[in-house]
């Protein structure tokens, strides 16, 4: 019983010391408030000298001596403990952010409320689990922009909302906040209002690592040099400093000069230190060693760098870096054709693949398919293949809808550039008439017929700047059409090719990787089959490219007679494969040289469009039945499929959503709706059962 009593003692003696050590002697403060301000900068001089455990116990203490309705005080030690939290534990960070957060919106406290709204916009975008937060705390923050006059604040707000849209992906929205904040800084650095020149490093450290991940090394390095001129002791700037400089030397292929900075950064960790922020920085500079010798094929030295982060990573890594190490090292066991090795390592990287990025989660599911085929197990092989396909897909369109972005970009560059030569030509101008209107004060008469002559001048000036304003808005009118139309063809000519392309593929694939399952006699008619419905495609995207050289200028209807059953057995041929992959039978009731009076290209792509979403919607060994009816002198052609029901209503949401085109089945029904607009066509949907879906097309 003695020992258990000296044991608690002693053990009470040693958290009373540690409580002391923490937390400084304040009998010489008067006051409470005295002694929460004293407290307030010590977390402050603790949170620069990245002390967290002991900032920690102080900001716990601050809030037990702070008064329930001191809402200014409570606020900031809130704000203390989220950012002592923020390397080990994201979300009891985000926790006392919201609790400084909610103290704030209480005292009406404007600049802790933004304060508050900056670091939980860089958590929210950050943390699993969160991220749907960010876009309030965006608004918000955008919304005090206009109404902040301190530069100072609108500098800090600037950073931290390009810093979001960088997580977002929007690099040139995220370029242009960060240099409007930099400009700021920079001026209240020169005239003296901002005294510690650390407080513009982490925005140029941001605009560095922008550059970087665009993959443009030589604007990296140099905002990374300007960077390291304003960092004078700040550990955790010089911390980041040296990640983004060895980064930067691996993008440009000199491996020699980032090591110099790799081995700074690994000399920063220290026992003395236990900064997650120093450990997250190494392991994510590990990967970036270990990325470049995969893709240089020196497996040894991709192995070194990759066990370096793995000896990190469980303990100090989080959810979203621990993703990237694990698919890092199944990268490698794939290169070193460790495919059983890989499969569980890949699968534990998984859940967290999604929000890594569009291009890496890609490339993980592309990965995971080639793991799964090496292993001979094709089921999952497929699986993972289907869900690759549309992501590379998007990809492919993205790319080239920022292509068209470029060049648009180009085009305006070239014209502000012409408009700032004429801008100059009429400086010139000017200063000259300055000139002859300083001579003939000389003379008063002069003077007089000076002033009319630059009077009438002025005023052709004006006329003839206006003429082109208008010129201008009209070029710029007729530019946004075409690019509209542009748009509108890709998206036609993508969303109804990717389902034949997408299924010849599969059967191509599924002949390729295991001939042995099918017979000759089912080789001969699968080759047929694709050989007829890749003709059919070829036919198909012939005719839509064909049509869109037509329609790039304009977006318009070109009504003549159209054969609808020869539009049918087209789309029908087309969709072949789809068809007899779910052994779907077809009933094609549509009277040869039924006549009507539309766009054919508008028609076909309807009719495609439509049958697409019925053969999605029905069942295997299911039917579809197309055929003709008239009422009241007016023709309709209707597609019946068994399956899961669509009705009007749901035909009618999709169109009134505002962000349909996300989704596949979406966007084709949104092109459906628009095209029949501009032909006068009627569309509707139908159940006449329980499980029966007719979509109508009624000729008006």
């Amino acid at each position: 019983m003695k020992q258990i009593l000296l044991v608690f003692v002693f053990t009470n003696v040693f958290i009373i010391n540690i409580h002391a050590q923490a937390v400084p002697d304040l009998s010489g403060y008067k006051t409470n408030r005295d002694k929460l301000e004293a407290l307030a900068d010590l977390c402050d001089s603790l949170a620069a000298h990245e002390e967290v455990e002991r900032e920690k116990v102080v900001s716990k203490y601050a809030l037990k001596i702070a008064p329930a309705n001191d809402w200014y005080y409570r606020s900031i030690f809130y704000y203390n403990l989220g950012f002592a939290f923020e390397s080990s534990d994201p979300d009891s960070s985000i926790y006392f952010h919201e609790k400084s957060l909610a103290d704030a919106r209480k005292g009406k406290l404007s600049v802790r409320i933004l304060i508050s709204l900056q670091r939980l916009l860089y958590s929210y975008s950050n943390t699993a689990g969160h991220t749907h937060k960010s876009e309030g705390a965006l608004k918000e923050m955008l919304a005090s922009i206009d109404t902040t006059k301190n530069e100072r604040d609108k500098a800090s707000l600037y950073a931290t909302i390009g810093n979001y849209y960088f997580v977002k992906g929007q690099y040139n929205t995220q370029i242009n906040y960060l240099l409007k904040g930099i400009a700021i800084k920079k001026k209240l650095i020169r005239d003296g209002v901002i005294k510690d020149r650390e407080d513009v490093a982490v925005d140029l450290l941001s605009l560095s690592e922008l550059y970087i991940d665009m993959a443009q090394g030589e604007k990296g390095l140099y905002y990374g040099k300007e960077a390291r001129n304003y960092i004078v002791a700040h550990k955790p700037y010089l911390n980041h400093y040296y990640k983004d400089m060895a980064d930067v030397y691996i993008l440009l292929k000199q491996p020699g000069n980032a090591k110099i900075y790799y081995d700074s950064l690994a000399g920063m960790i220290t026992p003395d230190n236990q900064s997650a922020g120093r450990r997250t920085n190494k392991i994510a500079s590990d990967l970036t060693f270990a990325d470049f010798y995969l893709s240089a094929n020196k497996l040894d030295s991709a192995a070194i760098f990759i066990k370096r982060a793995n000896d990190l990573a469980p303990k100090w890594a989080n959810e979203f870096l621990m993703s990237q190490v694990d698919f890092m090292t199944g990268t490698l066991y794939m290169a070193q054709k460790k495919y059983a090795k890989a499969l569980p390592v890949l699968k534990a990287a998984e859940p967290n693949s999604a929000a890594l990025g569009l291009e890496i989660h890609a490339a993980f599911l592309q990965s995971l398919a080639k793991c799964y085929a090496a292993n001979g197990q094709w089921q999952q092989a497929f699986a993972y293949y289907d869900k690759y396909a549309p992501i590379r897909d998007s990809l492919y369109l993205e790319s080239s809808r920022k292509s068209i972005a470029d060049a648009e970009a180009q085009y305006q560059n070239k014209d502000k550039q012409q408009q700032i030569e004429v801008k100059n030509i009429q400086i010139d101008k000017t200063k000259k008439q300055l000139i002859w209107l300083i001579s003939g004060l000389l003379l008063l008469a002069l003077t007089l017929v000076l002033l009319g002559v630059i009077y009438r001048n002025k005023r052709k000036n004006a006329e003839t700047l206006d003429r082109k304003n208008k010129e201008l808005a009209k070029l710029i009118a007729e530019l946004e059409e075409a690019n509209s139309t542009k748009a509108k063809l890709f998206s036609i000519i993508s969303h109804d090719l990717r389902s034949p392309i997408s299924q010849v593929y599969q059967f191509l694939k599924l002949q390729q990787l295991n001939p042995k399952l099918l017979s000759e006699v089912q080789k001969a008619e699968l080759s047929e089959k694709i050989q007829t419905a890749t003709g059919s495609l070829l036919e198909t995207m012939e005719d839509l490219l064909l049509w869109s050289k037509t329609q790039m200028n304009q977006f318009q209807a070109d009504i003549q007679p159209v054969d609808v059953s020869l539009v049918a057995l087209q789309s029908l041929k087309l969709l072949q494969l789809n068809v007899d992959a779910k052994n779907l039978q077809i009933e094609n009731n549509i009277p040869a040289q039924t006549i009507v009076k539309t766009d054919p290209n508008y028609l076909q792509a309807i009719v495609r469009n439509l049958l697409q979403n019925a053969v999605k919607a029905s069942e295997e060994n299911g039917s579809i039945r197309l055929g003709m009816s008239r009422e009241s002198n007016q023709l309709t052609l209707f597609i019946e499929n068994e399956g899961k029901a669509f009705s009007q209503a749901d035909y009618l949401e999709i169109l009134s959503q505002k962000d349909a085109g996300k989704g596949l089945s979406g966007l084709g029904l949104r092109l459906v709706d628009e095209l029949s607009v501009k032909t006068g066509l009627e569309i509707r949907f139908e159940n006449p059962g329980g499980m029966i879906t007719r979509s109508l097309i009624v000729f008006t």
